[in-house]
């Protein structure tokens, strides 16, 4: 099987290189979009990546010839509430015992992929005796490679297979989703195992994220998702990154920080809990948007509960040279928005607020219900517990935030929280910071800038 990988500006160029290259019989394993160039993601150029492949023409020639000759005994489709539970490495099984459930239960490439021969250094049992007798230990050493080259062709086969099915059967979502289910089953299987054969001074991309406290399940999902093996590349190779930001990029959202509008006045609110960070947060992207796009910005504090709050914001619009309105009720914010109504962009700064306290999430609200144009950032701490993130995400819902800022993701060990909090949510992530440094910390999320911090050592 002869593998490409192509690069272009728009997948329509992608594929007329791999038709130009590969020709019309190629399959398509995988596709990704990404953006590269640039400095802090300004003015980069985005870029499709296409992974495709063709059968060599003896293969193809012999497939041919088999689907010719009379069948033999059909393969079963598994159900779509079957699961083959693919096992953590806390608790590993034989492979072969999770691959003989496709001899019954499998694709004609599931099928193949498990009667073809093991080799036995890969099923090897460790005999070890006790007190009360003896007893076998599995174990698993390194796996061949011409042997694991053979099952991931197989992956691809049944890859071909679903998109075939897509293409001549779009009504029969059932039997898609069948095959869907179970390629991403033996993905992560093939994953696991191939994991055994790891060296043990190399970090890959699924351990860096379990060290960084991603939820298993993500971790399943993504082996399920890449292509067999991606996992496994060492997290300090180059194109790890890219590889990693491909998965994010699927499975979150991303504003990129914030766009302004062409024509009238862009307002923007970041609210959250006391501490996060909101008020410097607010200089950065403040600071940005003057110095490095000289646009026109307004200040308003709605944060009078904390007198140093405000000083300390003016303190920055001093040193920028942008106005500071203080408001002290929803009327008032309304008065001041209108007054910097011919600025490109108007930031709002608000007092931090306990997600438990009705009162004040009621108060929030309404400060917020003045004008319907606000676009709302909710500003989070990337040190906050897993269960109070998600206990803030859902309190400060009644405020529809757009947006999630992570803030202070210097400050911890592991950054997992972001994508296990924002992992197939609708909201987007628009801002990374870390540090106190105005205008210098904080950067646009993207999925190359998340999947940098995740790889991070």
């Amino acid at each position: 099987m002869q593998i490409k990988v192509v690069k272009a500006p728009s997948m329509k160029e992608a594929m007329q290189q791999v038709k130009e290259e590969l020709g019309p019989d190629a399959v398509i394993l995988h596709t990704k979009k990404y953006r590269e160039g640039g400095f802090l993601g300004y003015h980069s150029s985005e870029v499709v990546e296409v992974t495709a492949a063709i059968e060599e023409a003896d293969a193809r020639q012999e497939k041919k010839k088999a689907k010719q000759a009379p069948a033999g005994r059909p393969a079963k489709s598994i159900g779509m509430g079957s699961r083959l539970d693919v096992v953590s490495p806390a608790a590993p099984v034989l492979p072969n015992q999770v691959l003989s459930q496709y001899k019954t239960n499998g694709t004609e490439a599931g099928v193949r992929m498990a009667e073809s021969p093991i080799p036995a250094p890969m099923f090897q049992q460790v005999q070890s005796t006790g007190q009360a007798g003896s007893s076998t230990q599995p174990s698993v050493p390194s796996a061949d490679p011409v042997e694991t080259a053979k099952q991931e062709e197989d992956v691809q086969v049944m890859e071909k297979s679903a998109a075939e099915n897509v293409a001549s059967n779009p009504e029969d979502t059932e039997k898609i989703q069948r095959l869907e289910d179970e390629l991403a089953q033996m993905k992560a299987m093939l994953a696991q195992v191939m994991s055994k054969d790891q060296p043990k001074d190399q970090v890959s991309i699924q351990e860096a994220l379990r060290r960084q406290e991603v939820e298993e399940d993500l971790l399943k999902d993504m082996a399920a998702q890449l292509p067999a093996g991606d996992t496994l590349l060492d997290s300090r190779d180059e194109r790890a990154a890219d590889v990693l930001a491909g998965y994010l990029g699927e499975a979150m959202n991303f504003s990129e920080g914030i766009t302004l509008n062409k024509h009238g006045v862009r307002i923007v609110a970041l609210i959250g809990a006391t501490g996060v960070g909101k008020t410097t947060t607010l200089a950065k992207i403040a600071a940005r948007f003057v110095l490095e796009k000289n646009i026109r910005a307004a200040l308003i504090t709605a944060d009078t509960y904390r007198i140093s709050a405000v000083e300390q914001l003016k303190t920055y619009s001093d040193i920028i040279g942008l106005p500071l309105e203080i408001v002290y009720s929803p009327d008032e914010l309304k008065v001041a928005i209108h007054k910097h109504r011919d600025k490109d962009l108007i930031l709002i700064d608000t007092a931090g607020r306990s997600q438990h306290n009705e009162y004040q999430m009621k108060e929030l609200q309404d400060f917020l219900a003045v004008n319907s144009h606000i676009e709302c950032h909710l500003v989070m701490s990337a040190t906050t517990k897993s269960r109070d993130a998600a206990d803030i995400l859902e309190k400060f819902s009644v405020c529809e935030p757009d947006r999630v800022i992570f803030t202070k993701t210097d400050e911890t060990s592991s950054v997992g929280l972001i994508l296990n909090l924002l992992a197939q949510r609708d909201i987007a992530l628009s801002f990374l910071t870390n540090g106190q440094s105005v205008p210098d910390d904080i950067v646009p999320a993207t999925p190359v800038k998340l999947a940098e911090l995740l790889l991070r050592e």
